[in-house]
């Protein structure tokens, strides 16, 4: 793809969410202009038979351009030192608008299924990570599922945590006390 700096050129685009290791299907990508300086990177309209059938390597959501190394043979998703975690969580402590891409602290609640500390013992500490996938409960009293992405040190810490809650975080929150 050769143009001038800030040309508009048509661009593969996702569409529709696609999971890391799914087939990309014709329906989950579309065709935008885009003025781009650095097109190396994304693949070109005219490309799209090297994506479609493919499979994506890394989650991909709706809005973000294809870049070439989204897709591959196989999945390379979680990154090493990286696990998914699936949180069950009730109805009322899922945020509204919870949406991938997010990050979010999971904090134990205080739910009935929660014990109290004893004394001096410490609150566990929040796992921070970013949402992958959330999954909506059916009813109010329901549970949904929220997939985060987190370190794979903090695996056991989440299934441990009783009733959890999801904060959202901004992006300038480092640490959660």
């Amino acid at each position: 793809m050769v143009a001038g700096a800030g040309e508009r050129q048509p661009v593969l685009t996702v569409v529709r969410p696609v999971a890391a290791g799914d087939v990309i299907e014709a329906k989950d990508v579309g065709v935008v202009q885009l003025g781009v300086d650095d097109a190396t990177q994304v693949v070109p309209a005219g490309e799209r038979s090297s994506v479609v059938g493919r499979r994506a390597v890394v989650p991909l959501v709706a809005g973000q351009m294809v870049a070439r190394g989204h897709v591959g043979d196989t999945a390379q998703f979680p990154p090493e030192g990286r696990a998914l975690v699936v949180v069950g969580v009730a109805a009322e402590s899922m945020p509204a608008g919870l949406a991938a891409g997010q990050r979010v602290a999971v904090v134990p609640g205080a739910g009935p299924e929660s014990r109290a500390l004893q004394e001096g013992e410490k609150a566990p500490d929040p796992v921070l990570g970013v949402v992958n996938a959330v999954s909506r409960p059916e009813s109010a009293s329901g549970k949904g599922a929220v997939t985060v992405l987190t370190d794979a040190g903090a695996v056991l810490r989440t299934a441990q945590l009783s009733d959890p809650r999801i904060a959202v975080l901004s992006d300038s929150v480092q640490e959660v006390s």
